[in-house]
């Protein structure tokens, strides 16, 4: 499948803190580059509208460099961060049929995994489309405008998995083709794992 520009706004989320990592996990190096350009690199030209939202000044400069449009803010919780993203998307009153989250530390997701979502949204624009590898859920994942509401009262540091568990028939299910793009970097024990299956599967 070849990218294409879909009529969806992707909100990257970039303000996790690294507590458990003990560092900005986003800026430590992936395969010779800062863990968060590869959600950089694949959403690159996907998508109508895209937002990247951090706490992170050195991430805001990142996205500067290349002219991506970022958001830096102050708010402490998740749930600040998926509302401020949303916010930024309606404001800028383009036309847009759903709304797709994605984390910054996921380092082995596909594109085509990500344009798999995408299609699958637009045959059923209506419902919340998730990757899950089997029967694991993970992100990213889209929503339908008729929740843009929902997803700005979200709980206190929750994320828009609260809205897939409150509507699980609206949930629908892409896979991935290998577990470990869903999986994300935590700690320093994940970022190695992550390494080691990227060296080996070249």
């Amino acid at each position: 499948m070849q990218p294409a520009c879909f009529p969806i706004a992707c909100v990257v989320l970039a303000s996790g803190l690294g507590t458990r990592f003990g560092a900005n996990k986003l800026l430590v190096p992936f395969q010779g580059e800062p863990l968060v350009q590869h959600i950089l690199n694949i959403t690159s030209n996907l998508f109508v509208q895209r937002i990247i939202v951090t706490r992170h000044a050195e991430i805001k400069k990142l996205c500067d460099e290349q002219r991506i449009p970022c958001l830096l803010h102050s708010e402490p919780y998740l749930s600040d961060t998926v509302r401020l993203g949303v916010q930024s998307i309606l404001q800028q009153k383009q036309e847009v049929q759903g709304l797709l989250f994605a984390t910054s530390d996921q380092p082995l997701l596909q594109q085509a995994s990500l344009i798999r979502l995408c299609h699958s949204f637009l045959q059923q624009p209506h419902k919340i489309h998730r990757l899950y590898a089997g029967d694991t859920p993970g992100n990213p994942l889209i929503f339908p405008l008729s929740l843009a509401n929902e997803l700005q009262q979200l709980p206190q540091d929750k994320g828009g998995g609260v809205l897939a568990k409150k509507y699980p028939e609206l949930v629908v299910r892409v896979p991935v083709q290998d577990k470990y793009e869903l999986f994300d970097v935590d700690t320093q024990e994940n970022l190695l794992t992550l390494l080691q299956h990227a060296q080996a599967a070249k």
